[in-house]
């Protein structure tokens, strides 16, 4: 199936609904997928409509759109092919978004027209029906009766409905965990499956936000959806191919970067261990065009840049033609390509770090890197845990240098809180404490959500949030210099949990905000405390338990001389010397020095039977 061309979503619409006024199913189907196409790729930060656009126009377009695709797939004759299909569930969290920001308010109808009715008022589907339906449903909508029929799918079926799920960005209500948590308990279901071309995007997304779920095996999908990445790299003639094991004086380190682009977060967070890595080894970093910027090619002794549509047979071959001896990923979890040359052996060594910090569940990534009082909670991560000697620091944003602190705050009567987290990071838990936050405390509280939201999903999170809070912002997307204006403006900031954040704390403790914080017991749920720390501020901001979170926000809510006295430590902490400068001079080495150790090491380590173990240190028997 070719892509459309046209984009204007207005004018789509009116020829899909005169197309199936007219009973022109077909031709229906056709302008249905140009119209999602258009959606998909319209941008804006106010959703699809202008931002004048009334919450009564925005529901009366998507209104037109639900009832098109309701006439389309209730017609006698809808059909759609294998092409047309891969399409549609690429797009799931859209399909889903379209039906509950219209007057219908979700795709239970659907149900009702397509299902068989039972004596016992129970609703009988055939296989199909709970294929094509089940696009439609939210994990937050999804009845159990549904739920049951789905998980009697064949692997080929439930594939792209599994990954359509967890690529959904947002999931917002406790039946939605819920709905999440029996996904990840029948995910093996989904290992015999032959994916299609078209689901490869959408299984990277699932891979990457399964790690957003609030469930203690939440990982346990990336098994399965390794299984299923083994078989595709087997069909698309990438195979394992390993040189022999030597030790060499300057060793050649192949870097897989998912994102090096000036700003990225993983540029940010990385930035100072890779100008380390020239020192002891020959660095070369392979990235796909648009995802690294030529200010970022000094850090590597050489670039070597995949090019958009690259057969996968061919970037085993380029990585075989580089013979590496260690493998390096900075990051796992937002490329498809890595994900694929990740699950084979192309190095006799090769490790990772916690760019997006979830485990790989694979036997071929033998280390994890972390840092320091990282291990402890680290069980899932790599054949073998090391913790560094030292933790290195972020490299700065040009905006951070450039941007000083103004102290003005919003003067409306209302305490501002910022929630500056992505909408994945948006578990129902946390926005049922946002909304206990709003109920009990004793002054108007208005939420700031820095979502990163666009388009349709800036429509549908409005929604949500139009229905559950009184007063709040969803900010659109800014430079980084106009988020940090807007940021600096809140008296605190709430991360969200259980995923937590990085980056994102760092922003609040160099615009003056208190954090408050959630502290897990795995990796991606302890950052923030490690940043607080790293800040100077008190241990009590970082919580282990939902009803401490809530306790140590309304402390701050209900305290103005204490949130004043934390402003005034982040202001008179030097935090641009705390954050981006190396601590000690004997810790500007660390990174390269734990790498190293792995590589001299690699055999002692495989065979300790020690999981975790600390770069430098005797190695356990």
């Amino acid at each position: 199936m070719t892509a459309p061309q046209e984009n204007d979503i207005e004018s789509l619409l009116d020829r899909l609904e005169r197309a199936v006024f007219q009973r022109q199913t077909k031709e229906g189907v056709a302008l249905l997928l140009q119209l999602l196409q258009a959606m998909s790729t319209t941008r804006s930060p106010y959703g699809i409509l202008p931002p004048s656009a009334s919450p009564e126009e925005r529901r009366a377009a998507y209104t037109r759109i639900a009832a098109m695709i309701s006439a389309l797939i209730c017609s006698p004759d809808f059909l759609i092919d294998l092409g047309q299909i891969d399409f549609l569930s690429g797009r799931k969290p859209m399909l889903e978004a379209i039906f509950e920001l219209s007057g219908y308010e979700g795709p239970f109808h659907l149900l009702s027209y397509n299902g068989q009715r039972n004596a016992d008022g129970g609703v009988t589907l055939r296989a199909n029906q709970v294929f094509v339906l089940s696009l439609f449903y939210s994990l937050d909508a999804l009845p159990p009766e549904l739920m049951q029929g789905v998980l009697k799918l064949p692997a080929d079926q439930l594939l792209p409905l599994m990954v359509g799920w967890f690529t959904a960005p947002f999931v917002h209500h406790a039946r939605g965990e819920e709905n999440r948590s029996i996904l990840i308990e029948h995910c093996a279901k989904i290992e015999s499956a032959k994916p299609t071309q078209g689901i490869i995007q959408a299984m990277t997304s699932a891979w990457m936000h399964c790690s957003y779920a609030d469930h203690v095996r939440k990982h346990e999908i990336k098994r399965s959806l390794n299984e299923v990445w083994r078989g595709l790299a087997k069909l698309g003639g990438l195979k394992s191919h390993c040189s022999p094991r030597q030790l060499t004086d300057r060793p050649k380190l192949l870097i897989c970067a998912e994102r090096m682009s000036a700003g990225h977060a993983m540029h940010r967070s990385y930035a100072a261990g890779l100008k380390q890595l020239r020192s002891k080894f020959h660095t070369v970093c392979m990235a796909m065009t648009g995802y690294i910027t030529a200010d970022t090619h000094d850090l590597f002794d050489e670039v070597s840049i995949l090019e958009a549509g690259i057969p996968l047979q061919e970037i085993g071959a380029r990585i075989v033609r580089l013979q590496p001896d260690v493998i390096y990923y900075p990051s796992l979890g937002m490329s498809e390509w890595t994900q694929l040359v990740a699950n084979l052996r192309f190095a006799p060594v090769q490790l990772m770090s916690l760019g997006h910090p979830a485990p790989a569940m694979c036997d071929t990534m033998d280390y994890a890197l972390v840092s320091p009082g990282v291990g402890e909670v680290s069980w899932e991560y790599g054949r073998k845990v090391v913790e560094m000697r030292a933790t290195p620091p972020f490299e700065p944003h040009d905006d951070v240098l450039a941007h000083q602190v103004d102290r003005e705050k919003f003067n409306d009567g209302r305490l501002h809180l910022a929630v500056n987290s992505s909408l994945m990071k948006l578990s129902p838990r946390f926005l049922a404490l946002c909304e206990r936050i709003e109920a009990e405390s004793p002054r108007p509280i208005h939420f700031h959500f820095f979502a990163s939201a666009a388009g349709v999903m800036y429509d549908r999170i409005r929604q949500v949030f139009e229905r559950r809070f009184r007063y709040f912002t969803l900010e659109p997307s800014r430079t980084y210099g106009g988020f940090l204006k807007v940021l600096e403006r809140c008296d605190v900031a709430l991360a969200a949990f259980p995923f937590g954040n990085t980056n994102s704390t760092v922003d609040t403790c160099l615009v003056h905000v208190p954090t408050v914080a959630y502290r897990g017991n795995e990796p991606l749920s302890i950052f923030d405390r490690d940043v607080l720390r790293m800040a100077g501020m008190p241990d009590w901001l970082a919580c282990d338990t939902d009803e401490g979170y809530f306790q140590t926000v309304m402390r701050l809510i209900n305290d103005e001389a204490l949130r004043a006295e934390l402003v005034e430590q982040l202001k008179m902490s030097d935090l641009r010397e705390k954050m981006f400068e190396w601590r000690a001079s004997e810790d500007k080495t660390s990174f390269v020095d734990a790498i190293e150790w792995i590589y001299r090491n690699h055999e002692t380590l495989m065979a300790s039977s020690a999981h975790v173990m600390r770069a430098g240190e005797p190695i356990p028997a």
